[in-house]
C-alpha cells in the first residue's frame, strides 16, 4: 500500500515506533552505580568538631608525593543517596591503605587518590559502621537480596521489602547477621559477588 507522498505506509510507521522508543529511552533516568565497597570507609570529623573549611584535604597521585588537586563541597563522592547525611559528610570509601594514607574514591566518576586524613577524619571497617547504624537493602536489585535466610545460603526466614530497617549484629564475609525491624534473626548479602555495595544507612 502507498500513501500520497509515494512511500510506504508500512516503513511510516516504523519510522513513529522507532522515534517513540527512542524519545521514552532517553527520558528514563538509569539506574544509579552502587559503590565498590574497598577495604572499609573514611568518616570526615563531625562539623561542629572542625569547621567546614578544614575539612578539606589534598588529594595525591601517591602518598606525599604528586598532588593532584584538592577534594572539597564542588568533588564530593556522589553516594550521599547510600549513606544519607551520616556524621554530616557522606563517607569516603577506602580502596587501599598505607600507613596513615587512605586511597579514596572521591567523586562520583570513580576516580581516586590518596588522602591523608590527619585530624578530618578516620578509617573505619565496614562492620564498625553499619553495626552503629540502622540498615536497608537498597532499591531495585534482584529478588535474591531480599531474601532473610536462617544461615549464609540456608533456609529462607522471610522477603524484606525494599528500605525495610534493620540493625546488624556482625558481618562474615559478604554476609551479614541482621536484626529485623519486626524482631526476626537472619543473614542477608550486604554486598555481591563483584564487591559492590547492596546496603545503605539510614541514620
Amino acid at each position: 500500500m502507498i500513501d500520497v507522498s509515494g512511500r510506504p505506509i508500512a516503513l511510516f510507521l516504523v519510522l513513529i515506533v522507532i522515534s517513540t522508543i527512542g524519545s521514552a529511552g532517553f527520558a528514563a533516568t538509569p539506574p544509579r552505580m552502587r559503590p565498590y565497597t574497598g577495604v572499609g570507609l573514611f568518616i570526615f570529623a563531625q562539623p561542629d568538631k572542625v569547621p567546614a573549611q578544614d575539612l578539606r584535604l589534598q588529594l595525591y597521585e601517591e602518598p606525599g608525593l604528586l598532588r593532584v588537586g584538592m577534594l572539597n563541597d564542588s568533588k564530593r563522592s556522589g553516594n550521599e543517596w547510600v549513606f544519607g547525611s551520616l556524621e554530616g559528610l557522606p563517607p569516603l570509601i577506602v580502596s587501599a591503605r598505607k600507613g596513615d594514607w587512605l586511597r579514596v574514591v572521591y567523586d562520583d566518576a570513580g576516580r581516586e587518590a590518596w588522602i591523608n586524613p590527619e585530624n578530618k577524619g578516620r578509617f573505619q571497617s565496614w562492620e564498625q559502621l553499619l553495626k552503629r547504624q540502622t540498615g536497608y537493602i537498597l532499591p531495585g536489585l534482584p529478588s535474591l537480596y531480599y531474601k532473610l535466610q536462617q544461615q549464609p545460603g540456608g533456609k529462607l526466614l522471610a522477603t524484606l521489602s525494599p528500605k525495610q530497617l534493620f540493625k546488624v549484629l556482625t558481618l562474615e564475609d559478604d554476609w551479614g547477621m541482621v536484626l529485623t525491624d519486626q524482631a526476626l534473626i537472619g543473614w542477608l548479602r550486604w554486598r555481591d559477588d563483584d564487591g559492590r555495595l547492596l546496603v545503605g544507612t539510614n541514620p
